[in-house]
């Protein structure tokens, strides 16, 4: 009888432990603060994935805050005469708050 006592004493503190350990994620707002540091983080996942050449034909990348949560960067496409187009280039959503890499494009709508 003692002995089982014992082992569900053990097994509920075994179990606060485990619970009390778990902690809510927490939002971050420093980890991708501007826009410096998005088109930075942006650039570095385009030049590995698809190349220094075809993402340095698209800079300067524009970036645009989607909330409080996203950043939008875009590369920058352009017509026969240089002027600007509307979509076609590469695209990378970044979460603010903890830096992941939410999706990469590479033909932004």
């Amino acid at each position: 009888m003692r002995r089982l006592v014992g082992g569900v004493i053990t097994l509920a503190l075994l179990f606060a432990a485990v619970v009390l350990a778990q902690k809510p994620p927490s939002t971050h707002p420093d980890y991708v603060p501007d826009e410096k540091t998005a088109r930075r983080i942006a650039e570095a996942v385009l030049i590995g994935q698809y190349g220094e050449d075809r993402v340095k034909a698209q800079l300067p990348l524009l970036v645009a805050s989607r909330g409080k949560t996203k950043w939008v960067v875009q590369g920058r496409v352009t017509d026969a005469e240089g002027n600007p187009r509307v979509g076609g280039g590469f695209g990378v959503l970044l979460n603010k708050n903890d830096g992941r890499v939410l999706e990469v494009v590479e033909n932004m709508k």
